[in-house]
């Protein structure tokens, strides 16, 4: 997108979404089905090529997403927390935990009452 002062509401939108590798497929999957129902020649294995059809663009879909998270997590590893800061972390929600389970107020009242 051009970088303009003034922003085109639908129009920004709709080119962002064109840019999305999952959106692509998708759309081609919608055109790819529309056309198999408009050849008639096709009628007695139509539910099946459309099962085909849906099963492998979501495939490619799923595909696209673990490579975006691998991305995404390779991305973060390169920037490993401490290995102390997370063991202080971990007594901190640990300590909270068992302090909030000893109150005597924390029990339900079916607990309290015997």
């Amino acid at each position: 997108m051009p970088p303009t002062p003034t922003r085109r509401p639908i129009i920004d939108p709709i080119l962002l979404a064109l840019k999305s590798r999952r959106v692509v497929v998708a759309l081609c999957t919608l055109l790819i089905g529309l056309l198999t129902l408009a050849v008639p020649n096709l009628q007695p294995i139509r539910g099946e090529l459309l099962t085909l059809l849906i099963t492998l663009a979501l495939a490619v879909i799923a595909g696209y997403s673990v490579e975006d998270a691998a991305r995404l997590a390779r991305d973060r590893s390169t920037i490993a927390p401490d290995a102390a800061d997370l063991r202080e972390l971990l007594r901190e929600v640990l300590s909270e935990l068992l302090t909030e389970a000893a109150r005597p107020d924390s029990l339900p009242e079916q607990s309290r009452n015997p």
